[in-house]
Formats: C-alpha cells, structure tokens, sequence
C-alpha cells in the first residue's frame, strides 16, 4: 500500500538510505514501495543520544533504517536494555520496554521507534522528579567504543542538524 507524505516547507525526510529536502512550499510525496521512511523530527543523532533511552533509540534507528545491518546493532541494543532493567524504574518503565522488545523481535523496527519516544518520555519524567538521580540514567554503556556507529549514508548529520 502507497506511503503519502505531506513535507512541510524546508522540512527534510528520509527515504530508504536517501536525504530529500523539501523546498520553500509545503509539498506530497507518494512513496510506491516498502522502505524506511523517517521524518526529520524522529530522526535522533549520535550526538543527541546522551542517556541510555536516547542511545537505545539510536540503536533502533539504525536497525531500521539498514536492515541489512541489524544485527550488527544487537550486542548494542541488548547491553543498554541491560543497563535499563538494572536501574530502579517501575512497572511503566518495564513495559515500556519489553513492548519496545516485543516490536523488535516482530520486526516493527518502527513501531519500535514509537514506542522508544514514550520511553524517552519516561526517563525524562523520572529524571525531572529526581527519582532517577543516578548518573548510569546518563553514562556511556560499557563497551559503547566497540558499537557499530551509523553515519555510513550521511543520513546522520545532514537530517537532524535542525531540529
């Protein structure tokens, strides 16, 4: 079934591995067939990861976005849902996360990403009320160096520099 998309203006998207920007007007696109398809704002940087939510996004981002390259991004995504299940989070917080799996291990890599926003959300409300004052809610994963790093298409920097 054909993905309609209406671009704001400027508003940039991408499509399988490819950047498109819109120009000054608002703008339709009709994608035909089965790809990747991330508006600007869903789109999070290696950069903009600094919590272990954040970087468990990015880990999703790239398995969805190179499905080629999924499981290159596992030893990531299982090694901070490790992180996850060992701070002091409650049942919202759980579910949150194993729903987040469930759609992983279907294959709705996006979905994924949906689901991950609330997670985010989640550990921002935590981290707000000072019941998540523990710094690993923030710190590097061990091994972090080792990650498979996306960036390979360009997609990375060129998509999320504004916003």
């Amino acid at each position: 079934m054909p993905l309609k998309v209406t671009l704001k203006p400027n508003e940039k998207i991408l499509v399988g591995t490819a950047v498109i920007a819109n120009g000054a007007t608002k703008s339709e696109l009709v994608i035909l067939n089965r790809v990747p398809v991330l508006r600007q704002k869903d789109i999070l940087t290696e950069e903009q990861a600094d919590t272990v939510v954040k970087k468990l996004y990015f880990a999703i981002l790239n398995m969805y976005v190179a499905p080629d390259r999924e499981r290159d991004f596992h030893n990531l995504y299982f090694l901070l849902l490790k992180q996850l299940i060992q701070l002091p989070i409650d049942g919202r917080g759980i579910d949150l996360m194993h729903e987040v799996s469930l759609c992983i291990i279907g294959g709705d890599h996006y979905r994924a990403l949906k689901v991950c926003r609330k997670l985010i959300d989640y550990e921002a409300e935590v981290l707000s009320h000072g019941e998540g004052s523990n710094p690993s809610l923030s710190a590097e994963p061990e091994g972090q160096s080792d990650a498979p790093r996306g960036g390979g298409d360009g997609f990375h920097q060129s998509c999320g520099d504004d916003g």
